[in-house]
């Protein structure tokens, strides 16, 4: 199927690599349907989650594994349940909010998505842990 993408223009998909969110992301409930693009390669990030139906959609995600040693989340049963993720593999993401200065960009990672990576349904969820809403992903001068 092709579709087009905010920043990518047309691109080929394969319909068995969209992530359904059965109950959309929160603030865009009514879009429901994404795909991954990795310009970079596969698990490279950034990566960029883009709607399948909305061109104009599109966010930044990274792996909160690769930022932040030990990154895991205690999810509510709702979460769970919604991505059928019981006894299954999860991936999570993390949304970037990338401001004009790049360097100044962050990471959600107390609001990440959790993805069942075998029936490719997703939800974003709120972590149980204390984690920053606003987790700088690149070292500031002098750090």
């Amino acid at each position: 199927m092709t579709i087009n993408t905010r920043d990518f223009g047309e691109q080929v998909i394969s319909e068995d690599k969209i992530i359904t969110f059965p109950h959309g992301l929160f603030a865009f409930e009514e879009e429901r349907r994404f795909i991954m693009l990795s310009p970079l390669g596969e698990d490279i990030y950034p990566s960029w989650l883009q709607s399948v139906d909305n061109e104009n959609l599109c966010f930044i995600v990274y792996d909160p594994g690769q930022l932040v040693k030990g990154y895991s989340v205690t999810a509510d049963p709702e979460s769970i349940s919604a991505i059928q993720a019981e006894n299954a593999d999860i991936r999570y993401l993390v949304l970037a909010v990338v401001p004009e200065q790049y360097k100044d960009t962050t990471v959600n990672l107390k609001s990440p998505i959790m993805i069942n990576t075998e029936k490719m349904l997703a939800v974003q969820t709120i972590a149980a842990e204390n984690y920053p809403i606003k987790f700088p992903i690149f070292a500031k001068e002098g750090d």
